[in-house]
């Protein structure tokens, strides 16, 4: 039994929504064109927040719904909110540590929400079920993600504890619950393996929530889990798929589910939506700040990455010898219409083959062209979500007590020049040689030993990738502004010919198809 819950807490922690599509590649579709636009939906929750924000007077209950509003937004912003609900009257109070223990669980923080449960001593009847399915849901989670095996089994022993006390307790209450007693029948079904009686009782709690609601999410989730634990992998997919989609619809960012989709995506070999939802989930998870999601989905984003890294080459390797075939076969054809001119017919046959190559020529630059579109892409994203979260390390270590934040950071950041010198250079391995050829001799510039780019190169690499504000590259590297624009200008002024146009072809650099 406790194997089986074990797995079900890891998939039910996240929420999953219906949405009524016949297949796959379908929902795939859609969920392209609602991560397109995620930002709308944000955008909605973030109005509805600094709505209730702005009614007065500020009650408690005021205090616990933007809280709520929050959860599976913002963590810290939750966190905020509910801290001064810690000292006002019941049912507020038990409700506030409610909130928090659940958020542990989203974030990781286990043992910060193991130690908010003794504050918790009384609660009232209508808060029993999910005050024991919190606490629960917190020690199996825990389990989840602890590498020691002996700490693993006491908390599984703890958390068996919990849900015989909340069996107990659903059977309790089942008598004045609709809700209480649905939940309570499915546990049981999904706990005895009866899970066709499970499915006909998720069907019923579905039908009986609103469509995007996130309690229909979570609900519709427990169904993609049912149909992993039957072995029916692509109805697995189909409901992970609705799960993504609802959580953008939702505009919730503590989601699971899509950097789910991402990983069957990347099993299925369709590396570039594998690519495109790791990318959305790495977004939200640094936006929400859950660091046990952030580690998870960055490490399959790694993968997803050095895979769809390894496409691209493939494929430019085809691409290619495609073009190589290509001009030859038009070396051939040219030959050919010089021996052949004289048959106007034939003529006109080779010529239209002639037109077909340079049409699958244009193709072909197309795709290369998108293919370093997307690499530069990924690069930026990539540098964006390193440097946010070098700062917010450095704020850490900050509130931690760090005698040397400074220090800190400037550690910090040296690995980041690194990771990010190394990056280019595999990508752009002429840089350097190429960069010093559009300066005068005397404005040319070396890196020091054991320096792979130097500060101006830095600078004039992210140029290249398409990032041109002064502001924004300060962002990444950490600079001022005007110390950006210094070294612009300054290399500018160095440039051999216009320099004007020095920064247009410092971008041309790499770039081998017009």
């Amino acid at each position: 039994m406790q194997k089986r819950l074990f797995s079900w807490i890891i998939f039910s922690a996240f929420a999953l929504s219906g949405f009524a599509m016949s297949t796959l590649d379908s929902l795939l579709t859609v969920l392209d064109d609602e991560v397109a636009q995620s930002a709308i939906y944000c955008e909605a929750h973030a109005r509805r927040i600094d709505s209730l924000k702005a009614i007065r007077p500020m009650t408690n209950e005021l205090q616990l719904a933007i809280a709520r509003e929050y959860q599976y937004y913002q963590s810290d912003s939750a966190s905020d909110w509910y801290l001064p609900l810690l000292k006002a009257k019941e049912p507020y109070r038990t409700q506030a540590y409610l909130g928090l223990v659940e958020l542990a669980s989203s974030i990781g923080k286990y043992a910060d929400g193991m130690l908010l449960i003794p504050n918790v001593t009384e609660v009232p009847d209508s808060l029993r079920v999910d005050w024991i399915e919190a606490v629960w849901r917190l020690h199996t989670e825990a389990a989840a993600r602890t590498g020691m095996p002996e700490l693993r089994q006491q908390w599984l022993d703890i958390a068996g504890f919990y849900y015989d006390s909340l069996l107990n307790e659903m059977g309790r209450q089942a008598p004045n619950s609709c809700s209480i007693r649905l939940r309570y029948e499915f546990l049981q079904a999904l706990d005895a393996g009866n899970y066709s009686e499970a499915l006909n009782i998720n069907d019923t709690i579905l039908s009986r929530i609103a469509e995007w609601s996130h309690p229909y999410a979570i609900e519709a989730y427990s169904r993609a889990f049912l149909y992993e634990s039957m072995g029916n992998d692509r109805e697995r997919f189909v409901w992970l798929t609705r799960s993504a989609i609802a959580d953008v619809r939702c505009g919730i960012t503590d989601n699971g589910s899509s950097w789910l989709v991402a990983k069957e995506c990347y099993e299925s070999n369709d590396l570039s939506r594998a690519f495109h939802y790791s990318d959305y989930s790495l977004t939200n998870a640094s936006f929400y700040n859950a660091p046990t999601r952030l580690i998870q989905i960055f490490t399959l984003g790694h993968e997803i990455s050095n895979s769809y890294e390894e496409q691209l080459h493939r494929s430019s390797i085809r691409l290619t010898i495609a073009l190589i075939a290509a001009f030859a076969l038009l070396l051939v054809a040219f030959i050919s219409a010089m021996y052949v001119s004289h048959e106007r017919i034939k003529l006109r046959k080779l010529n239209k083959e002639m037109q077909t190559m340079n049409e699958q020529l244009r193709a072909i630059n197309r795709q290369l062209k998108e293919a370093d579109k997307v690499k530069e892409q990924y690069i930026c994203r990539y540098l964006e979500v390193y440097s946010d979260y070098i700062r917010r390390l450095t704020t850490m270590a900050r509130r931690a007590g760090e005698k040397d934040p400074s220090a800190f950071m400037d550690r910090e950041m040296e690995n980041f020049y690194r990771s990010f010198d190394d990056t280019f250079l595999s990508l752009y391995g002429s840089f350097i040689d190429d960069f010093n050829a559009l300066l005068k001799p005397e404005a040319q510039v070396v890196p020091k030993p054991g320096e792979r780019l130097t500060i101006e190169m830095r600078i004039f690499a992210l140029i290249l990738l398409g990032i041109t504000s002064s502001a924004k590259i300060a962002e990444l590297l950490c600079y001022s502004p005007n110390t950006i624009s210094n070294y612009r200008v300054k290399m500018k002024n160095g440039a051999l010919g216009d320099r004007d146009t020095f920064e247009q072809r410092v971008q041309q650099i790499g770039k081998g198809f017009a």
